[in-house]
């Protein structure tokens, strides 16, 4: 049955109350699984269909394309075709669509390019070994890089950095930055980091255009604000105006990204920033279990500082957790692989399932445990088709065809495919540019001023320059997929690898032309758009906004296959949910993660935030978890010091002693002791006072070990990875390594370690 109201009957209490907010800031803590996006979409169509502000005076803004669209597709649902006025994409789009506008005021060209990580670092090696600087470990374009974003996060520019005489590798750094600048606006680029950058740069130095983008947008919304850094807070204080019309939509118990820059802060502390502000918070949860729920509260509630809210369900407790308890990380991942297994046979599928782990060294173990056990199985990293050499090179001459002048792109290209221009060659013709002041595509267009050439490299040179001269003559006014058609073509990257006839050439010529199919995709999806009732509104060729909407995806963009388990780190599960989750590596060390390079005491206020971070990761393995969640840890682990690989003992994670233990089915903890006490050691009934003590039973239910720790009986079902089910008939010693006679139906008894079995 439709509802009456679309936009409001849907909603529950505290939704209602977001989505009716008037002008003015609002905070919505909006806890995980409770319907965030719902108050987002629902609080545009209310504000475009019930007061009247037109789409186009409506931004909102979040951190993924996939959040974006489903955004995009919801507004659509409940307003049709006018939502598509709206202004709904991530932080960076917004950017770049605004340096797009301001392109003139920027000093940028219209179809300027947009660097990824792997240009940028090809970019900044070519900087360092201009400037004579090699490689030594500690100081290379990944180090570099990581300092230049962190200083233009932080909104910095390379006159405003300020360093100690003697710190040598930062005044290198500041001096890469500025000459890594000075190649981008020479190639009519820009970085991620300039897409946050430079809009709020020109926003303040410019009185005219603030006042203009200031009134701009009636209401601004923010998804995930928690994740928010310093750049786009002041962004969004820019946009938002006088108006102060801004909703802000996150959870600080969800805030992970401070390694990246993100400041809780900004979550924290918005209602000091914005007086006034009107707080709302989302505590139902419609995705989890009771028992999620409360495990992830017991390890939340305990941060040193955070917004006071709890999540409820009126789901069931349902099943309690599970803790599976190894002597290492190998039998840590076969116990996973196991009860992976149990799952899928329980009819959980495969891609419902996910294994989560802190850093992605752990995912060894898990795979090799995954393939012993033919369970299919996929790692979610990111976009790794964009990322294969050969759709690099076709982007990169698509790049040279809107811009020539971008000498990163015309290196990678210039004998991709191979067309006899040597190192040798190019040393020359960068040379010859560097005394110039020539772009390299100018400097091959005056390749015959290069006396050192040989003519065989002038006539490659030669060809090369007529292929891009062609390219950036007729691909701007093309569709983007007949110009990228014309680019695997023209470049002669096509013929090469059809001409190889290898069947790796094969695969690559395959990718290439799934990249056209892509390009046309977009095409389609761009002819049903209707033209934009924003007259300010610029049309960029539509190869310009294919590259663009390619440069932005990003790694919470990947679907997982279908059927296959989810293998991730913490970091990329964010956003995601599934049926049953594994939260492996539960330990000291592991999660709290200690980093093996900062051993060194660190101020109390630093190792309460990481301890705070690491709880909320803990916090969002947990909520990913609809109705199954499983924990697993291992006594020791190999671990790689000074002296070489060593096993190291490790410690349960503290976050496991904040777990009450009848979230296990385990009986309740005692009342509390002054100090902790060991296992309970219970005598066999029927011993009298003053009688030997022959036997002990050892309850482990109060320190959480596991089954594993008991010791096995005669008559205990038993589970061996290779030899299947089983009956113990005799134990000899106790622990992992105590000899277990087990009986085999079909194989016969046999003698095997008890670390190798599991109960049936």
């Amino acid at each position: 049955m439709v509802p009456a109201d679309p936009i409001l009957d849907p909603l529950n209490d505290a939704q209602r109350e977001a989505v009716l907010h008037g002008d003015g800031p609002v905070l919505v803590l909006a806890g995980a699984g409770s319907g965030k996006t719902r108050v987002i979409v629902h609080r545009i169509a209310h504000l475009i269909r019930e007061r009247g502000i037109a789409p186009w005076h409506v931004l909102a803004v979040t951190f993924t394309n996939k959040a974006a669209g489903e955004m995009r597709e919801r507004l659509l649902e409940l307003l049709g075709v006018e939502a598509s006025d709206a202004w709904v994409q991530t932080f960076h789009a917004f950017g770049a669509r605004f340096l797009r506008r301001e392109a003139v005021r920027a000093g940028l060209p219209p179809a300027f390019a947009i660097y990824d990580d792997d240009d940028q670092k090809r970019l900044v090696k070519r900087i360092l070994s201009d400037m004579g600087i090699t490689e030594d470990g500690r100081f290379g374009p990944r180090e570099v890089l990581s300092r230049i974003d962190r200083w233009k996060n932080l909104g910095h520019a390379p006159s405003s950095v300020r360093f100690e005489e003697h710190d040598v590798q930062t005044e290198r750094s500041v001096e890469v930055w500025r000459r890594y600048e000075r190649a981008l606006a020479r190639a009519g680029a820009v970085d991620f980091g300039d897409l946050l950058l430079r809009p709020a740069q020109l926003l303040e130095s410019d009185p005219e255009l603030l006042a203009r983008w200031s009134t701009r947008f009636r209401h601004v919304l923010v998804d995930e604000f928690q994740d928010t850094n310093p750049a786009q807070y002041r962004l969004l204080r820019l946009l938002c105006g006088e108006r102060k019309n801004v909703c802000v939509v996150g959870d600080d118990d969800q805030a992970i990204y401070r390694w990246r820059g993100a400041d809780v802060g900004n979550i924290l502390d918005f209602d000091k920033d914005f007086p006034a502000t009107r707080v709302v918070k989302l505590e139902q949860n419609y995705r989890s279990t009771g028992n999620v729920l409360a495990a992830a509260h017991a390890v939340i509630s305990r941060a040193s500082r955070r917004r006071a809210k709890k999540l409820w369900t009126t789901r069931e407790p349902g099943a309690p957790l599970a803790l599976l308890v190894a002597q290492d990380e190998h039998e840590e991942a076969q116990r996973i692989a196991a009860a992976v297994e149990t799952e899928r046979h329980r009819g959980t599928r495969g891609d419902e399932i996910a294994v989560l782990y802190r850093v992605n060294a752990q995912s060894r173990p898990v795979e090799a445990a995954l393939r012993a056990a033919r369970v299919p199985y996929v790692i979610v990293r990111g976009t790794s088709f964009y990322e294969r050499a050969e759709v690099r090179d076709a982007a990169a001459w698509l790049r040279l065809a809107l811009n020539p002048s971008s000498d990163i792109d015309l290196l990678r290209v210039v004998n991709r495919p191979a067309r006899g221009i040597g190192e040798r060659t190019l040393e020359r013709l960068q040379a010859f540019a560097s005394v110039q002041g020539l772009t390299l595509f100018d400097a091959v267009g005056r390749r015959d001023e290069i006396v050192e050439l040989k003519t065989a490299a002038r006539r490659s040179l030669g060809e090369f320059h007529e292929v891009v001269a062609g390219l950036h003559r007729d691909a701007p006014a093309l569709e983007a997929g007949e110009a990228v058609q014309e680019a695997v073509t023209r470049s002669g990257l096509l013929e090469r690898l059809r001409a190889e006839g290898t069947d790796e050439a094969t695969d690559k010529v395959e990718n290439l032309l799934e990249l056209v199919a892509a390009a046309r995709e977009f095409d389609e999806a761009r002819g049903a758009e209707r033209p934009p009732h924003d007259p300010d509104e610029p049309v960029a060729p539509p190869l310009a906004r294919f590259l663009e909407q390619i440069a932005l995806i990003g790694e919470a963009d990947a679907p997982t296959p279908e059927g296959r388990v989810a293998l991730m780190t913490l970091h990329a599960a964010k956003g995601l949910e599934f049926d049953a989750v594994f939260l492996c590596g539960m330990e000291e060390g592991m999660l709290p993660y200690e980093r093996p390079w900062r051993r060194e005491a660190a101020a109390d206020g630093e190792r309460s935030a990481e301890l705070d971070e690491e709880r909320r990761l803990c916090y969002v393995g947990m909520t990913r978890a609809r109705s199954r969640l499983v924990l697993s840890l291992a006594r020791r682990r190999m671990a790689f010091g000074e002296a070489g690989p060593s096993w190291r003992e490790r410690e349960p994670s503290r976050f496991l002693g904040d777990l009450p233990p009848e979230l296990f089915g385990l009986p309740a903890h005692p009342p509390p002791r002054a100090v902790p006490v060991a296992p309970v050691v219970r005598r066999h009934p029927g011993a009298l006072p003053g009688e030997p003590v022959i036997e002990y039973d050892v309850d482990y239910s109060y320190d959480q070990r596991g089954d594993d720790a008991k010791p096995f009986r005669p008559g205990d079902p038993v589970t061996h990875p290779s030899l299947g089910e089983g009956m113990v008939r005799a134990c000899d010693g106790t622990g992992p390594d105590a000899k277990v006679t087990v009986i085999f139906p079909g194989i016969g008894e046999k003698r095997v370690i008890a670390k190798f079995l599991r109960r049936g």
